[in-house]
């Protein structure tokens, strides 16, 4: 039986209580329920608790909040492994401090260098950021310590916010590898039951920390699990005929939000959400905890209820600008959501937005398809380098809300090469070019990098700003 809200609190007060014999203070039951609710994502939105006799899955991360500094909150990361001979944990936690930086903006004359600062070096105004600065994942790995029970530990302070960790086992990794990461078996993905993956496995697991006031006051808990109603995650196979991996189907996961009712009298608008490269149709709702930020904006009246498509935009024979990706989501994916859901059936109900290699899907959607969508996000990408803008495209794109943000730190800024081929321009000359056009573009600009920490924040501000809301700039017929 899946454990109640009840069980889970008085479960970590135990745990998290033992943390007085080291000098920290225990939660009370408001705090457990909030510090801890990212770790028990299992138990919120799956039918079906982890089994209790599998030892591996009794070892959750340990938050606690020491009311000390550098944060306030400390974690204790635990992994069982009794014949393993080392155990190493990696997480998305070095930090730059913009006001130190010698640079803010990485553009053309070169990529600002982060100092990989460590979490016990935290100070308020600091933001994760992989050092060196790359759009790889460039995350410390540290060496967990072995207890005479078997089970690995390490404890650092962290401040308020959502981190993706995971574990090297029997390896000698470094701050670049990624193979070989396995995620936490105590702290699974949405979509694993009883130890079943369905759909698409991942290999790294997110903890939500909270801030405390005292040392950080930035205001964090929309990245939590909300404490209301929660929507729900759905894994889709769909047929897809021509798509190679695999052959003739494809993937999309699907959120709807709390109380989602098929007979309502206004059907529901529609975000379609692009992962970036390397990843696929579980990176936004795994990293990029878009579940929880959902629950909170709409549990908050800050966005209206609407239902979010992740599709998986790889496994494609090779085409120009994805166009085969393109035809797939317009000529199925879009028919299939409006067959299933109760959503808006027209441009005016539909949003795209992506990051990275999504952002760049984003803008060949704008530029080709412009009039399948009405709101268009793109996330640390830009326009392809040989852009143009005819007098239909102008006019068309006058009709959508577009929006460009980033990272003022993302090396990608002065555009991406890949191969020796030049895939885009960069976000700011894309904002640039569409305003010369008369097209006009909102923008988010904020410190960071190529990293979740980022485009979490940037979903909101589209989500909050942008989607579905009227046009920010008047139309020429406007006016005295």
């Amino acid at each position: 039986m899946p454990m109640s809200r009840r069980d889970l609190t008085r479960a970590f007060a135990v745990t998290v209580g033992s943390a007085t014999l080291l000098g920290t203070t225990e939660l009370t039951t408001t705090e457990l329920t909030t510090a801890n609710a990212a770790t028990q994502r299992t138990h919120k939105r799956t039918t079906t608790a982890t089994r209790s006799h599998d030892r591996s899955t009794r070892y959750p991360p340990l938050i606690t909040h020491t009311h000390h500094r550098p944060t306030g909150y400390e974690v204790t990361f635990r992994y069982h492994a009794p014949d393993a001979t080392r155990v190493q944990l990696k997480g998305e936690w070095y930090f730059e401090r913009p006001s130190d930086l010698p640079e803010r903006l990485s553009g053309p004359d070169g990529t600002v260098e982060t100092p990989g600062l460590r979490p016990r070096q935290w100070r308020r105004g600091d933001v994760p950021i992989a050092s060196p600065n790359s759009t790889s994942p460039n995350w410390p790995v540290v060496d967990m310590r072995k207890g005479r029970d078997g089970v690995w530990s390490y404890t650092t302070p962290l401040p308020g916010g959502v981190y993706t960790y995971g574990f090297f086992i029997d390896a000698d990794a470094d701050d670049t590898t990624t193979t070989g990461l396995v995620p936490d078996p105590s702290n699974p993905a949405w979509n694993v039951h009883d130890g079943v993956v369905d759909g698409r496995a991942v290999d790294r697991s997110q903890i939500y920390v909270p801030s405390d006031a005292d040392f950080d006051p930035r205001e964090t808990s929309w990245l939590s699990a909300t404490d209301g109603a929660s929507g729900k995650l759905r894994y889709v196979t769909y047929d897809s005929p021509g798509h190679v991996t695999p052959a003739d189907q494809n993937y999309l996961v699907v959120y709807t939000p709390p109380g989602y009712d098929a007979h309502r009298a206004t059907p529901y608008p529609t975000l379609y959400l692009s992962h970036g490269g390397g990843e696929d149709e579980m990176g936004w709702s795994t990293q990029g905890a878009l579940a929880d930020i959902m629950d909170q904006l709409i549990g908050r009246a800050e966005i209206e209820p609407m239902l979010v498509v992740m599709p998986n935009a790889t496994g494609y024979a090779t085409s120009s600008q994805e166009s085969l990706h393109r035809a797939d989501l317009i000529e199925r994916v879009i028919p299939w959501m409006e067959e299933h859901y109760h959503v808006v059936a027209d441009a005016s109900g539909r949003a795209y937005s992506g990051l990275s290699a999504g952002g760049m899907r984003t803008a060949y959607l704008l530029l080709d398809n412009t009039a399948e969508f009405g709101y268009y996000g793109l996330m640390s990408a830009g326009l392809p380098p040989d852009t143009t803008f005819s007098d239909d495209l102008v006019t068309a794109m006058k009709q959508a809300s577009v929006w460009i943000g980033g990272g003022w730190q993302d090396p990608i800024n002065a555009g991406f090469v890949l191969n020796g081929t030049a895939l885009h321009r960069g976000p700011f000359r894309a904002a640039r070019d569409l305003t010369e056009a008369g097209v006009h573009v909102t923008t988010a600009f904020i410190d960071g990098g190529h990293e979740w920490y980022v485009w979490r924040l940037l979903l909101r501000d589209f989500l909050t700003r942008v989607a579905f809301l009227p046009a920010t700039s008047a139309p020429d017929s406007w006016g005295a």
